[in-house]
């Protein structure tokens, strides 16, 4: 794969791109594309949807839960650290 004589990967999600894996040109952050298209293959946001129960009201629904959940998911597999604000306790100022 990525030799000369290889034909770029058609995506489906989108029909204007195409991959062409060429060693040292992929950048760090072009490997999600093909995340993306497993996704959308598998159907990962369907899922989401069908098993997971979305309890949030109000202002916090302005985004869909399965576009969360695959922000978080991408992120993590494109290396980026995870800050979870809500891991510990808020520390107080002593008086």
């Amino acid at each position: 794969m990525g030799d000369k004589g290889d034909k770029p990967f058609q995506l489906t999600f989108n029909g204007f791109l195409k991959v062409d894996l060429q060693g040292s040109r992929v950048t760090s952050d072009g490997g999600l594309v093909l995340v993306r298209e497993l996704d959308e293959r598998l159907g990962l946001g369907k899922l989401i949807n069908e098993h997971l129960g979305d309890t949030r009201q109000g202002e916090n629904t302005k985004f869909p839960l399965a576009d969360l959940v695959r922000q978080s998911v991408y992120s993590r597999l494109a290396g980026y650290e995870v800050t979870m604000p809500f891991a510990s306790p808020p520390t107080r100022p002593s008086a």
